[in-house]
């Protein structure tokens, strides 16, 4: 049973927030990385936070890379033209996740890299690069096995399950509760609404580590209805029902200031003690990495 790293590079949601109010967690959008023991290497989303990692990288190595996007909503994308290994030779680039009713993965990914809106297009890159469009679904990377979930959002978006060694590790993309969007007392709506938030419940189910959306408080979410977030509150409550050990707090409203995030935390941390549940919590932080 190796072990297994996680490491934060972006952590807010919607837009990067550089500046004094967001220092200590962490201006940039959503990317992580997970490492083995094996030296198996997978990196979720592409937001700003990637350039930030591919600057931590040694470049005069040439690096296989598996990046997994849970959607391609600009957050988790853009940081993809700013990927330094993506333009040196020798470098090969795998990219897994779901198209759109309207575009393809790789289309949606080339699109943002026209000379519109960057100097470089992807024809012009260095790297190898393959793209993997991929719905709900299983399938094996190095010794990883991965599962793949729907999630609740504006656009096909995916959460992912990662096994090795007995582990498990779960990273959800922006994922809102499902619920009745006419809020008129259909019984057999509220049922079939319900089974699909058990789905997901069942999905994280024991996990050692789940890193998951949750950009609102609860007296934030009725404004932002149908926009396709998680609070803070369904979360936690997701996890105890769920028996997950340790819980990130993801996606950080843009909004949040650092100290705003330490007040969050706080309040949790101390409701779960107050009432016994066995549930660790964190507020992701750029650059923190924890092991599972």
């Amino acid at each position: 049973m190796g072990w297994l790293k996680v490491t934060f590079w972006g952590v807010r949601g919607s837009i990067p927030v550089p500046g004094p109010s967001t220092m200590r967690y962490g201006g940039n959008t959503s990317c992580l990385e997970i490492r083995s023991e094996d030296g198996d290497w997978i990196i979720f989303d592409a937001g700003t936070g990637l350039r930030v990692l591919g600057e931590s990288l040694d470049l005069s190595k040439k690096h296989d890379i598996t990046i997994l996007i849970s959607h391609p909503h600009w957050d988790h994308i853009n940081g993809i033209p700013f990927f330094t290994p993506i333009y040196i030779p020798g470098n090969r680039v795998a990219i897994y996740g779901p198209g759109t009713v309207e575009m393809s993965l790789e289309d949606i990914l080339s699109g943002q890299m026209k000379y519109s809106y960057f100097p470089v297009r992807t024809v012009e890159l260095q790297a190898e690069i393959s793209y993997h469009q991929i719905e709900q679904d299983s399938f094996t990377i190095g010794n990883f096995t991965i599962e793949s979930i729907t999630l609740n959002h504006p656009v096909a978006c995916l959460g992912y399950k990662v096994h090795y060694g007995g582990k498990t590790f779960i990273y959800l993309g922006d994922n809102e509760p499902y619920y009745n969007v006419y809020k008129d007392g259909d019984g057999e709506m509220g049922e079939f609404v319900e089974n699909l938030n058990r789905r997901l419940v069942e999905f994280v189910k024991g996990a050692d580590a789940l890193v998951t959306d949750s950009q609102y408080l609860p007296s934030e979410y009725e404004s932002k209805r149908g926009w396709g977030h998680s609070t803070t509150h369904h979360v936690v409550n997701m996890a105890v029902r769920a028996g997950v050990k340790k819980l990130f707090f993801f996606h950080h409203e843009p909004l949040r200031s650092d100290d705003d995030l330490d007040d969050i935390l706080l309040h949790y941390r101390q409701m779960i003690q107050d009432r016994g549940f066995p549930l660790e919590l964190h507020a992701a932080m750029e650059k923190q990495t924890f092991d599972i």
